[in-house]
């Protein structure tokens, strides 16, 4: 994380998402003036916004905007002149998320997932589908907050993400302290397709990353593996996770039960 505490959001849609979530506390945010004076649409009814919510703002040449943003290691060079400056995202409480999950709903759980923008990806993507709550692994993703709420359109922003703890078993023993089953994405001798999958307890779906997959830990206590059948069985065509996330949303989603609230 950059600047201590600070982070930076880039383009229109990840500062409105920031702003209206309330997550982060926003110090400020930076608007090209050149396109205020053109009486750009979309730049003037962010003003609005920003006006109506009170979030501090000042209206800055290009120039500065970039000096400013280039100072930040997650500089994207694509923020079409809006930038935020604002501070590490507040998680969610694990175990109050956990608890507060009724029959039928799920949380996704992104483990393993390495890059950032398939991380974002992901999210967008799940999130599209109704997935309102997320658990992530106890490194903190969000140091690439701006690549992560960019890839995924400020769905980033808006979702409840809880940090796992930073034992396994341990998050394992507390997800079924709180009454919910474990359901790991992976093909094995016992797993199911998710086309054949339903569940009338509230439940963790643990989507693996590309290389490292799930932790051992969890697919040793899961109560349920489930995973994707593919007419063509050949390992170099398997989904990447973003793509494996949008076959779960699509199946699970049509059970209306299954949205996250």
């Amino acid at each position: 994380m950059a600047d201590g505490e600070k982070c930076l959001l880039e383009g229109i849609i990840s500062v409105k998402a920031a702003v209206s979530s309330g997550k982060r506390k926003i110090e400020k945010v930076y608007v090209d003036a050149e396109k205020k004076s053109k009486r750009d649409r979309k730049i003037i009814q962010l003003l609005s916004f920003l006006k109506e919510t009170g979030t501090p703002f000042e209206v800055s040449a290009r120039e500065n905007i970039d000096e400013i943003a280039s100072a930040y290691p997650d500089f994207g060079h694509s923020h079409g002149g809006v930038i935020a400056i604002a501070s590490e995202r507040v998680f969610d409480d694990l175990e109050g998320m956990l608890r507060s999950a009724k029959d039928g709903e799920y949380i996704v759980f992104l483990d393993g997932v390495e890059d950032p923008y398939n991380f974002g990806y992901s999210i967008r993507t799940l999130f599209a589908f109704g997935v309102r709550n997320f658990i992530v692994p106890y490194r903190n993703w969000m140091s690439s907050a701006n690549v992560v709420a960019r890839s995924s359109a400020g769905a980033s922003e808006m979702c409840g993400i809880a940090a796992a703890l930073e034992d396994d078993r341990e998050t394992a023993r507390l997800i079924k302290d709180s009454g919910l089953d474990i359901v790991c994405s992976a093909v094995a001798a016992n797993s199911v397709s998710v086309y054949d999958f339903k569940s009338d307890r509230p439940y963790v779906l643990i989507i693996g990353g590309e290389k490292r997959g799930i932790s051992r830990d969890f697919m040793d206590e899961a109560d349920k593996i489930v995973h994707i059948p593919y007419r063509n069985d050949d390992a170099r065509y398997s989904l990447p996770t973003a793509s494996v996330c949008a076959v779960y949303g699509a199946v699970l989603a049509k059970n209306p039960k299954d949205f996250s609230q």
